[in-house]
């Protein structure tokens, strides 16, 4: 950058509004509605006592040189762009959170905020990186975007400042825990004795091949070497406690009992294969043979399992100790420059962040996702995507989900029976094997990525649910039906479509009309474009052969515990009971000293006498769930009271209109915020006090 000043510089000022500038077009300004005219000034009059102009002619100026510090970066760039900062090669560090968990920078000085964090303990975290020498000051400057989050913290600055953090908590006795832990030492101990049936992590002669049968036997027989090893493993308090019962096995009944989470695996599996296999023989015998083919890739995916893999879905090993759903944007092979990153995302967010033509930057350089990468089977095969089924019902507007074809007979809509039949239904993936960037690198723009594509959480249940407790109590007015269940299911789905290469996993956002021949295609959304844009495959290989593109979603589907509230009494109006949902919420995690993160919420429904119920679903965030929302159902219902008694005085205690953050906004509600009404849930609420 290369600074004019004095003779050098021309400055015009207008001679009605007193506007400088440096253009000058036929002497008149600049201004909107002004009509001045220009006159010359004297620059070195005017820059004599100007701070910034004696600034940029002093030697004082001088490159300023930043770096980006992320967990995108390789551990070793990272590492090297710290010390270069340290040893002041470079004057500022760009970086995500990751300096919440304490990079040690030296003497940090300053702190620049883009927007406002989540929450106070986030704050304390990003700014407490500055000041730690004696001999520094330190200065933290927070930036506001245009959000409701950050318009109420500009206001109430101090509510961030000074907010509460809650210290953290690790329950020892959360028996939920425990008992992902004995599952895995017991199938650790047995396949380290029987070698044969792991199989190099294919599940076939463990699970196809029913070798589990032996496992079982085994475990049923009591092992004293098990019993040893998990005495060794779980502290000696837990030994006793209730379903845990390390002497007797007592852990047993919840694992292989008739309802044991491990039954209910191989259940659900074996039961999927015969619904596969008797489909299909339907399809050939009305002679169906795309039906057919169909079901056969899905039958043929659903049997090649890796045994961890499918322990770790099934919630029978601690899915945290194993990134089975993290997934990558991989750089493109045929690219000419590649770097050292790590382009991670839990697939629940890659679905939106990571989404064909979604903007990546990383160490200075702008990534394009273009690919949905399918699963490898062998060094010249790729398999077939993971593929399931959604429809949203035509009678009701319940979104329905299935992971396995829909049937000839097709199948009933969940909430008012109405049969769908698989032209009801689109196709979504779940992009287990990750997304693969577009070949060429661009360069970063100077303008802020948009965030283009989001998702939502939908509540669909699974019949293979463990319930754990049902309760039913009058509150009040108002009769209130309770239940908790483990490993039921959840989706995370995309709201927009994707115009995918079956062929090669090349995907075109729906938003990319450049992209499409002709508009029309993009405007009627059909199924299928015929002739498609040529794309080149993933692999450097030249042009994929295929350029029929079909129309997809995007969607992750979890498991986890989940707790279901049912009031019954009028629940139709959407934006009350969302309004309750979140005062709930943000009781429940209040009375029970949760952070808030770890507990999520949704609503789902019925249709009764003509009119939409809903329900409130409460969910553990956490992978497989950690026992959090099980606890708000009891039998006598005095954790649910407590809770809306607690969210009776929040809502009772503010005086706004219509919510704000004392009482039912959050950083992660804004796309609601409008709609939140502190009003509408206290009115409810107080119908179920005494």
């Amino acid at each position: 950058l290369r600074v004019y000043l004095g003779q050098n510089a021309s400055l015009w000022k207008c001679k009605k509004c007193h506007k400088v500038t440096q253009f000058n077009i036929n002497s008149k300004c600049r201004q909107p509605h002004c009509g001045g005219k220009l006159m010359r000034l004297d620059s070195d009059k005017q820059c004599k006592d100007n701070y910034y102009a004696l600034l940029y002619e002093s030697d004082k100026v001088s490159p300023l040189f930043i770096k980006e510090h992320t967990a995108q970066l390789a551990k070793k760039e990272a590492l090297e762009y710290q010390q270069m900062f340290v040893r002041k090669e470079i004057n500022a560090l760009s970086c995500s959170t990751t300096f919440e968990m304490g990079v040690d920078v030296g003497d940090l000085e300053t702190v620049f905020l883009r927007n406002i964090p989540p929450l106070a303990s986030n704050y304390a975290q990003r700014v407490g990186r500055a000041g730690r020498s004696i001999n520094a000051a330190a200065f933290a400057l927070t930036y506001a975007r245009l959000s409701s989050h950050d318009f109420t913290f500009f206001e109430h600055p101090e509510e961030m400042i000074r907010g509460v953090i809650y210290p953290p908590q690790f329950k020892l006795e959360n028996e939920k825990i425990i008992k992902r832990h004995i599952y895995a030492v017991a199938i650790g101990l047995y396949l380290k004795l029987h070698d044969n049936m792991y199989g190099d992590n294919n599940a076939k002669k463990f699970i196809n091949d029913k070798g589990y049968a032996e496992f079982l036997d085994w475990l049923k027989s009591k092992p004293a070497e098990l019993k040893a090893l998990l005495k060794k493993s779980i502290p000696f308090d837990l030994w006793n406690l209730p379903n845990i019962a390390l002497d007797s096995f007592g852990w047993l009944e919840d694992f292989c009992g008739v309802n044991g989470r491990f039954s209910s695996l191989i259940h659900d599996f074996e039961s999927s294969i015969e619904y596969l296999e008797k489909e299909r023989r339907k399809a050939l015998k009305i002679g169906d043979a795309d039906a057919a083919v169909s079901i056969e890739r899905k039958l043929k995916r659903y049997q090649n399992n890796e045994l961890i893999d499918f322990l770790v879905r099934g919630n029978i090993l601690p899915k945290y100790g194993f990134p089975i759903d993290s997934v990558e944007l991989s750089q493109n092979i045929s690219s000419k420059e590649f770097k050292s990153l790590n382009l991670n995302r839990d697939l629940s967010v890659a679905i939106a962040e990571y989404a064909p033509s979604a903007e990546v930057v990383a160490d200075n350089a702008l990534y394009i996702s273009r690919y949905i990468r399918k699963p490898i089977v062998n060094k010249n095969e790729m398999s077939y995507f993971d593929i399931s089924y959604i429809a949203v019902c035509p009678e009701c507007g319940q979104t329905n989900y299935s992971n396995m074809p829909i049937g000839l007979d097709g199948q009933p809509c969940a909430i008012c029976g109405k049969i769908l039949h698989s032209r009801d239904f689109y196709k979504s993936i779940e992009p287990r094997s990750g997304f693969i960037a577009e070949q060429d690198v661009k360069p970063v723009p100077l303008t802020a990525q948009e965030r283009k594509y989001r998702t939502e959480a939908i509540y669909i249940g699974d019949k293979d649910a463990y319930p754990i407790n049902t309760y039913s109590y009058n509150l009040g007015q108002v009769k209130v039906n309770v239940q908790s269940t483990s490993n039921d299911s959840l989706v995370v789905k995309s709201t927009e479509w994707f115009y995918v290469c079956p062929k090669c996993g090349y995907s075109i956002a729906a938003d990319e009309t450049h992209k499409l021949n002709t508009y029309s295609d993009y405007k009627s959304m059909v199924k299928t474009i015929k002739d498609g844009p040529k794309h080149a495959n993933p692999f450097g290989k030249g042009l994929c052969t295929n350029i029929e593109l079909s129309k997809y979603s995007l969607h992750h589907e979890f498991k986890t515990d989940v707790a279901k509230i049912e009031f019954e009494t009028d629940t139709s109006d959407y934006a009350t009971m969302l309004s309750v949902m979140y005062a709930i919420l943000n009781a429940f995690a209040d009375v029970l000293s949760i952070e808030k993160r770890d507990i999520k919420a949704c609503l789902t429904y019925k249709l009764k006498d003509g009119k939409y119920s809903h329900q409130i679903i409460i969910y553990d965030s956490v992978p497989g769930g950690a026992g959090h929302s099980r606890r708000l159902v009891t039998e006598l219902g005095e954790v649910l009271k407590a809770v809306i008694n607690r969210a009776i005085k929040i809502l009772s205690d503010c005086d706004c209109e219509p919510s704000c953050y004392k009482c039912l906004r959050s950083y992660e509600n804004q796309k609601v915020h409008e709609i939140l009404n502190r009003k509408n849930a206290l009115e409810f609420l107080i119908k179920l006090i005494e």
